[in-house]
């Protein structure tokens, strides 16, 4: 009978928990893609962060590695039927994919009214918003300060770098002091996606004239040799690549090992952007005092892009809606609301050294050198506005980037160079 009891008790107790483990709710997973590459590591203790407050919500890293085709892996993520739920990604991949992605609304994201003013409206695609981004970024050409100061005992003053002659002079004179006076970085990002797109920007300070531009190029209504601006661009370009650090091997494309020189002092300056310092900081014996010099393309100091450098926003997080599950959306929205407003959630990014463009951000945040150096032409009125760079996908800086690797290898000519890039934009116009 005690017997009969007791397994009895037992088949209860076993068939309540059963009950119990078909009544509780699976944790939602949800997957982000990410092609900020310099910041996965931070994402990952993010995403561990963010599962110990919610256990009801994993997230899983979808990495690229810098230079890896990031296009390409979204792209077949999607064909595959593995979309990721959550993803940062540039303006013309949001472009590419709006059919797909979720509309951010005033009821599902009413935290969108943290951000500063023209963020929001950044990310709306033809009347509808569909991402923001987690800072604002900026680029031109980087220099060491302890190194530059040496040179020029102290009195250098970046403001006066305003025409192609001055950086002439400027490079000469860190040479003269044997020193590699630059440094270009052989990737096809960097010099079709960054150094190129400053010749369809500075047509003009507003959107338009920069997307205008590119209409007329994709038409065929214009050649890019014909611009001042390109060959003014290609001029200085020139000019950089005799000093390069590089010159000797100029396809070489170790972001880590070419931030680790110019962090030690063994080049003076570096076309790059502010994300550079979320490696430097993680590097051992590099300097810590950087700043900004523009990259003049002509030897007119009132040209808009002579004295600028760039600030944008250069990335979006987006939702899929197409392959994602209702569950999975609201767990990507909430996770995004963590990130982007709310303190725990910023603070990855701000020790990573990003400027975050939301109201609410902590006041007695210290911003690194390299951010703050942009933030300073950004208040003095500074700064080339980038909005054409949503037409530069992955496929027009891979295509056009391959060009400028090849031009600077001597592979190829200006006028072939500008062949290619016409037949490029030519081609897009279906």
């Amino acid at each position: 009978m005690r017997n009969a009891k007791v397994l009895f008790m037992l088949s209860v107790f076993a068939i309540a928990v059963v009950q119990i483990a078909v009544c509780a709710p699976k944790p939602v997973k949800i997957t982000y893609f990410n092609t900020s590459a310099e910041v996965n590591q931070v994402f990952e203790k993010m995403f561990a962060k963010y599962h110990g407050l919610h256990p009801d919500v994993v997230i899983e890293l979808i990495p690229t590695a810098i230079g890896e085709g990031q296009q390409e892996k979204l792209q077949a993520l999607y064909a595959s039927g593995n979309a990721p739920t959550c993803m940062n990604v540039d303006p013309a991949n949001v472009l590419q994919y709006k059919a797909k992605l979720l509309e951010l609304t005033n009821q599902n994201a009413p935290w969108m009214s943290v951000a500063n003013e023209g963020v929001v409206s950044a990310g709306t695609f033809d009347g509808k918003v569909f991402g923001l981004p987690f800072s604002v970024q900026g680029y031109g050409l980087l220099y060491n300060k302890k190194v530059v100061d040496k040179v020029y005992g102290g009195k250098f003053n970046p403001a006066t770098i305003n025409t192609r002659n001055a950086l002439k002079a400027f490079l000469e004179k860190i040479d003269a002091a044997g020193i590699p006076a630059t440094m270009l970085f052989g990737a096809n990002w960097s010099l079709g996606g960054h150094y190129l797109t400053l010749t369809y920007a500075v047509q003009g300070p507003k959107t338009s004239d920069g997307t205008d531009y590119l209409d007329k190029l994709i038409a065929g209504k214009a050649k890019i040799e014909d611009s001042p601006i390109f060959q003014g661009y290609m001029d200085t370009f020139d000019l950089l690549a005799k000093y390069n650090y590089n010159k000797s091997d100029p396809l070489v494309a170790d972001f880590n090992k070419s931030v680790q020189a110019f962090g030690e002092g063994k080049c003076a300056t570096f076309f790059m952007g502010d994300w550079t310092w979320t490696t430097m900081v993680m590097l051992q014996n590099v300097d810590k005092d950087y700043g900004f010099i523009p990259v003049p393309w002509s030897n007119n100091p009132s040209d808009y892009g002579n004295s600028q450098v760039v600030m944008v926003l250069p990335k979006f997080n987006v939702i899929d809606k197409s392959q994602s599950s209702p569950e999975q959306q609201k767990a990507a929205l909430d996770f995004l609301k963590w990130m982007l407003t709310e303190r725990d959630g910023q603070q990855f990014l701000l020790d990573a050294g990003f400027a975050m463009p939301y109201k609410n951000v902590r006041p007695d945040v210290k911003y690194n050198m390299m951010t703050q150096s942009i933030a300073s032409y950004a208040k003095a009125g500074k700064t080339i506005n980038l909005g054409c760079f949503s037409y530069i996908s992955g496929d027009a800086w891979t295509v056009t980037g391959n060009l400028m690797l090849q031009y600077l290898a001597k592979g190829i000519d200006r006028k072939q160079l500008a062949d290619g890039i016409d037949k490029y934009w030519e081609s897009t116009n279906k």
